[in-house]
């Protein structure tokens, strides 16, 4: 059986699977991001005769390690009705380890609040692990803007369709500000006011020099990298202020 294969298979059950899962959709992101195998041993499962174990080694990310250990049980019972019997082999355990990265995924679930969200910061993760941040950056950029369009709309303030990042950023400021309570506060409002021209560059890079045009010369690496880490670190103080 092809790894690959038992993999997305595996993936596709769980998300049709209909018994409750905690962080699933945070699951199956990681899932996909893995670097899952199967082992056949010699060891017999004492379930049928002459019968063999096999084990599901599933190695994820250093940060998603807590969260699919604590899933196991559930991943093993689904990923067993796939398996069956191969020849003489039946699934019988699974083994959670951490993949070696050499490329930093800077993580962003912590504004997965979407459907849509998701899926583009899915793809962010995927290009990140393979170094490709310049790839990443548009990714995140969607993402971004959906989760400023989400606050304002639980906030109850409204936007146009066609207001950019930095729009959205300035409409959301009057919130984030109102939140900041110590001896500081004065010079924090002045930050997050200067933030705003952060992200109006984010936004400018990102429609006339990254993948998401036709553009002709593209944000490298490095800068991609840079802006990705500006936008986590804005983000996650929003997500603790708003």
């Amino acid at each position: 059986m092809n790894d690959i294969d038992f993999r997305n298979t595996l993936i596709k059950a769980l998300e049709l699977d209909r018994t409750p899962m905690a962080d699933k959709q945070k699951v199956l992101s990681t899932l996909l991001k893995s670097n899952t195998y199967i082992e056949y041993t010699s060891i017999f499962t004492r379930r049928e005769w002459n019968t063999y174990c096999a084990y599901l080694h599933i190695q994820v990310p250093v940060e998603n390690y807590e969260l699919m250990k604590r899933s196991e049980s559930k991943i093993l019972s689904v990923a067993e009705k796939i398996f069956g019997r191969q020849e003489d082999h039946f699934l019988t355990d699974i083994e959670t380890g951490i993949i070696i990265s050499k490329h930093e995924v800077i993580d962003f679930t912590g504004i997965s609040v979407t459907d849509v969200i998701a899926k583009a910061i899915e793809d962010a993760e995927l290009f990140m692990s393979d170094g490709k941040y310049d790839s990443a950056f548009d990714r995140v950029h969607t993402a971004f803007h959906g989760y400023l369009r989400k606050k304002l709309d639980d906030l109850g303030e409204s936007y146009e369709e066609s207001d950019t990042l930095n729009q959205l950023y300035n409409k959301l400021h009057t919130y984030v500000s109102s939140n900041i309570a110590n001896d500081q506060s004065g010079i924090i409002k002045t930050a997050l006011r200067s933030a705003s021209g952060v992200i109006s560059a984010i936004n400018d890079l990102r429609n006339r020099h990254s993948l998401a045009h036709p553009n002709g010369s593209i944000i490298s690496v490095r800068e991609a990298n840079l802006c990705i880490r500006l936008v986590k670190e804005l983000s996650d103080y929003i997500e603790k202020v708003v």
